[in-house]
């Protein structure tokens, strides 16, 4: 079981820029999905953070899908019992404003 969950100032900005992103490009609802499958997911990696697909090579950090299009990147320290999230990747380019 996992103590803590810190979330890297990467993780914060990737995913405020995705939930801006999702809110400009699809609607208010979609957005609120997408808050809620993260705390969802957030819910499972506390309980089970070895469950998910292990980065390539790197030590502790896993890789789980969030939706069709978001991965989230995290790093399981257990001697701490700890998660850090250290980033949301989408396939959309979340940094750049919609047409």
């Amino acid at each position: 079981m996992v103590k803590e969950i810190i979330w890297s100032p990467l993780a914060i900005e990737t995913y405020d820029s995705i939930i801006n992103y999702l809110h400009y490009k699809f609607g208010e609802a979609v957005a609120k999905r997408f808050v809620q499958n993260v705390d969802d997911r957030l819910k499972l990696m506390a309980t089970r953070p070895k469950m998910f697909r292990l980065a390539g090579k790197r030590r502790n950090t896993y890789l789980t899908s969030i939706q069709k299009k978001v991965t989230l990147i995290y790093r399981y320290k257990p001697y701490k019992k700890q998660l850090e999230l250290v980033a949301f990747w989408g396939k959309q380019d979340p940094f750049k404003r919609p047409d």
